[in-house]
């Protein structure tokens, strides 16, 4: 982005007013639930569960001013199976007081114990174990039956919080509880409980599935979706401590809430909060986040980044309490060569009121980072959670050819500053081209660039509604064919595969069709063809055949929109060798590819990448299509299809499988 657009775009959005002291924020609504106290015996109390219910209630209240009849909170004798289900039904799914559901945002809280326990027949999971919470009357007798009081699971927990996502919710789920192989919050010596030995039954809880559609349509993925923060990974314990003032509390909630109260959360995300050095020193308790919207912005979270991109500066060196940071020190930004980042590259650091600070410049460059510096005499002092933006990346412009009469070159080719960089330059032949755009009438129409994308259609044409949009609809087109063709030639990474299952079975039981496909797989020779089929559901598995553990990603690119949706993030946990990871299956909904109506058929394109080291690739989606005009910037600089992927000295590959769905009536796609 020029340097003229940061300085315009990028402050206002800062200055968007964060929740006022006068006013009340009744889009959002919660439901805060902690438990100390359990019932059962073989079940160890714990110490600050309640108290951290009741700081996020406060926090909900105080700092986000919201209105407390929107916040329902439940503590231990009330927090019962029945009581928790029920609750989230009342007061999230079916409350009245949420008028749009587009703009509301629901938070889930739980403080208490977790575990892991054994699947019941017939649902696929990981190791064979599902994620519980533990209700206050886990282990009880409920009812003149005397049946068993279970805990809740993973599957019922996702699916009733799914159904409130599916209406157009955000929802964010915050889990201060263990969910490794016992249910431990522990103080500081370890107490260990082993998991009930009871097996779950299948149709506990079944009314919250039972006669609702099991699959989400794919085109709607990314929009039914919700932000989890655990407190630990799946093998450690959330821990409690004592406060100087002699009360407990969980170490992730004790931290979370002071910095949720410091940050700009309206454009602070849920990565850059739980990467913040306080979680960093919660030793032997790795916090993290998973989702979609994982890197939209906190209390915007609703609507998605569109601009280009902010990222939040951090201090190499951590500053003396007395002392802001200054911009003589290094700094780190969450942004690499993956996003095109040069040695030459400035940015443009912003306080968090949307002020200009200073200019910096690379020092060093990493495939996910880079580190900043600045040059201004005597330094400027940087705040804590200050921004910066690429401000002019440094590069060769794209080649764009148009024709003599093509009608809008003064917005494709705007005169720019001989400082910055220009975007797109104009192409003097059909040859050197890294793009080609004309125009029919009222319509623009970009030539595909690849042989691949030839088979999805002669060119894009989209009305000019707005000329002025021109430059960052091509933008979002070339990131999109960038991304489709990037490919490794060079020190490959194999040993990734990627099946798609046509499912039996009803949720959370749907499991692979073994009449369908070869060996139950529909992929054949890196190509899956569909019929449009309203309620079919498939699944896929990936697959690491290899001898390491490795990262697979997976996104579904749209060439009728040139979206680009991350469909799974292993979110710092790798594919062990021999494992296999599920989608669609299992807790995970099933997917349906279905046409709309009136539509003969649809072509898309899963690309699995896979590497040896962990890394944020979430960064690259495009999840508003550049057509649309709310569509403002890309992840990263614009480069040609033949530039390569720089993951530096990580070891990488990408398989692409092309996805076709027709219409019945076409006879040229086999019915599976």
């Amino acid at each position: 982005m020029a340097f003229n657009n940061v300085a315009r775009n990028y402050p206002d959005r800062l200055r968007s007013p964060r929740l006022q002291s006068n006013s009340e924020n009744s889009s959002i609504f919660a439901v805060a639930i902690g438990i100390d106290h359990y019932t059962a015996e073989g079940i160890p109390n714990l110490q600050g569960a309640v108290n951290d219910a009741r700081a996020f209630e406060k926090f909900l209240v105080e700092d986000l001013h919201i209105p407390g009849r929107n916040i329902a909170l439940l503590t231990d004798k009330s927090a019962t199976h029945i009581g928790i289900l029920s609750l989230i039904r009342s007061h999230l799914r079916d409350n009245p007081d949420i008028l749009d559901r587009r703009e509301a945002t629901i938070f889930f809280f739980f403080a208490g114990h977790g575990s892991r326990v054994e699947a019941p027949e017939g649902v696929i999971a990981p190791d064979g174990q599902i994620e519980v919470i533990c209700p206050v009357d886990e282990r009880t007798t409920n009812g003149a039956r005397e049946e068993v009081v279970h805990a809740i699971p993973d599957y019922v927990l996702g699916r009733v919080l799914g159904e409130i996502a599916e209406k157009g919710s955000e929802i964010i789920v915050i889990l201060d509880c263990c969910h490794s192989g016992g249910m431990d919050r522990d103080t500081e010596s370890a107490r260990t409980v082993i998991s009930d030995a009871r097996s779950i039954p299948l149709d506990q809880d079944h009314q919250y599935w039972e006669c609702k559609s099991d699959a989400v349509p794919y085109r709607r993925r990314s929009q039914v979706s919700y932000v989890l923060l655990a407190a630990c990974g799946a093998d450690e314990k959330a821990r409690e401590l004592k406060s100087s003032d002699g009360t407990y509390g969980g170490r992730f909630t004790t931290t979370l809430i002071p910095l949720m109260q410091q940050a700009p959360l309206e454009h602070t995300t849920w990565t850059e909060l739980i990467s913040s050095r306080e979680f960093q020193d919660l030793k032997g308790q790795s916090a993290h986040c998973v989702g979609v919207r994982c890197n939209w912005p906190i209390l915007n979270s609703k609507h998605p980044r569109t601009r280009p991109r902010s990222v939040l500066l951090t201090p190499q060196k951590r500053p003396r309490a007395s002392k802001e940071a200054n911009s003589s020190q290094g700094f780190r930004v969450e942004m690499g060569t993956l996003e095109g980042v040069l040695p030459a590259t400035e940015f443009r650091a912003y306080n968090p009121k949307g002020d200009f600070l200073c200019t910096f410049f690379v020092q060093t460059v990493e495939v996910d980072h880079t580190i900043l510096v600045g040059k201004e005499m005597p330094p400027v002092d940087i705040p804590r959670w200050s921004r910066a933006v690429a401000s002019n990346w440094k590069s060769p412009p794209l080649l764009v050819y148009t024709p003599l009469e093509f009608a809008h070159t003064a917005s494709l080719f705007p005169s720019t500053s001989a400082a910055c960089s220009p975007k797109f330059a104009q192409a003097a032949s059909l040859e050197e081209a890294h793009m080609i755009v004309r125009n029919e009438g009222d319509e623009i129409i970009i030539a595909p660039s690849t042989s691949e994308m030839l088979s999805c259609g002669r060119g894009t044409r989209f009305p000019v509604g707005n000329p002025m949009h021109l430059p960052e609809a091509i933008a979002g087109i070339a990131h999109f064919e960038y991304l489709f063709a990037c490919c490794n030639k060079v020190d490959r990474l194999e040993g990734i595969e990627l099946e798609m299952h046509r499912l039996q079975g009803e949720y959370p039981r749907c499991k692979p069709d073994p009449s369908i496909g070869h060996d139950r797989n529909v992929v054949s020779n890196g190509e899956v063809q569909l019929v449009s089929e309203k309620g079919a559901k498939y699944g896929f598995e990936i697959r690491n055949t290899s001898s390491e553990d490795l990262f697979p990603y997976l996104f579904y690119l749209d060439p009728q929109t040139f979206t680009i949706e991350q469909w799974y993030s292993p979110a710092g946990a790798p594919l062990q060798s021999g494992g296999i990871v599920t989608l669609g299956m299992g807790s995970d909904r099933a997917f349906e590819f279905a046409l709309s109506p009136g539509e003969l058929s649809s072509s898309g394109f899963l690309k699995l990448f896979v590497t040896d080291e962990y890394i944020e690739l979430g960064r690259i989606q495009q999840i508003v299509s550049p057509l649309d005009e709310r569509f403002e910037g890309i992840a990263g600089r614009l480069r040609p299809l033949h530039e390569s992927l720089d993951f530096g000295s990580m070891r990488w590959d990408v398989l692409t499988v092309a996805l076709t769905v027709a219409a019945e009536s076409d006879g040229n796609i086999p019915k599976n």
